[in-house]
């Protein structure tokens, strides 16, 4: 019995000791992707929209959305009549809100949840600027998570990269 142990344990043992001194593999620069969230306190740079993005996607499919640049949480021009329109709508009602962020799928789960939370908090602080009482406004983030439009390129990036404005 003791034979039949040396036999398995054997084969094994050699196949660990050899792949044990075997290099990792390691990432191609091309494939290898450093994405780096800002400093909360250093203010965010306003990159160049995103000409994919157009007056009907302000529409989601359950309510309102506002749209980002890819990488970044600055409020567009384009989101900034949408977020008007809802400020108005909850400070004329008794109703709350609900800012739920969202990123594309680049990117790490971890580092999507942090870019959706930063998109939902700088629609809520242009919000409460506008008169929207802060105890109404709650924000969320999905990161990735959650994405309302399937596909894995630019244009379905650019429409997932996104806060939606849920009244209730």
């Amino acid at each position: 019995m003791s034979r039949s142990w040396f036999v398995v344990i054997a084969p094994v043992a050699a196949l660990a000791a050899s792949c044990s001194h075997q290099p990792m593999p390691t990432a191609s620069p091309a494939s290898a992707r450093v994405i780096a969230l800002p400093s909360p306190l250093a203010p965010l740079a306003a990159p160049p929209p995103i000409a994919a993005a157009n007056s009907e996607m302000s529409k989601s499919k359950e309510g309102n959305a506002i749209y980002f640049d890819f990488d970044s949480a600055t409020l567009r021009e384009d989101a900034r009549p949408v977020l008007q329109e809802v400020a108005e709508k909850v400070r004329r009602s008794d109703k709350a809100l609900r800012i739920e962020g969202n990123c594309d799928e680049l990117g790490t789960v971890e580092y999507n949840l942090a870019l959706g939370e930063h998109r939902a908090r700088a629609a809520r602080e242009y919000l409460v600027h506008m008169g929207v009482p802060s105890d109404r406004v709650a924000t969320v983030s999905y990161g990735s998570q959650h994405p309302k439009y399937s596909g894995h390129d630019e244009q379905a990036h650019a429409k997932n990269r996104r806060d939606d404005l849920v009244v209730h």
